[in-house]
């Protein structure tokens, strides 16, 4: 009986230690993992100078085909991609029909970015628009 008893309870044991082990490896790969993460896109229109940005989508697909649909022309494509955990932003010049584009860790590199990437022989380039996904 006294064996017995020993073996269970080794039994026991061992159970209750692979369960432990088996709960913090669970919850280290569940703290590696994004809660929610968000995409972004910004869309433009050459001929015409319109543009739109979707921002806080589910997949990199849903964000490029919001920000085409929003921008309200045939000839909108989608300039820039943001990804999770990165800033967008848009610089345009006055009639639209030159602009820059650019993604980066933060909202201020973005924006200077995409006013760098705005051609010179555009004139005066302005933000339009930025933002940042989580």
């Amino acid at each position: 009986m006294n064996l017995a008893h020993l073996k269970e309870n080794s039994l026991m044991r061992r159970s209750t230690l692979i369960a432990v082990v088996l709960l913090v490896f669970g919850s280290a790969l569940l703290a590696t993992l994004p809660a929610h993460a968000e995409y972004g896109a910004i869309a433009w229109d050459a001929a015409t100078g319109k543009h739109a940005a979707s921002w806080h989508e589910p997949t990199a697909k849903r964000a490029a085909d919001a920000a085409i649909s929003d921008c309200g022309a045939s000839g909108c494509k989608v300039v820039t991609t943001i990804r999770p955990g990165m800033c967008g932003a848009l610089a345009a010049s006055e009639d639209g029909k030159f602009i820059g584009a650019a993604s980066r860790k933060d909202r201020d590199a973005a924006r200077v970015a995409a006013l760098k990437d705005c051609p010179k022989k555009s004139g005066e380039c302005t933000i339009r628009l930025s933002d940042c996904s989580k």
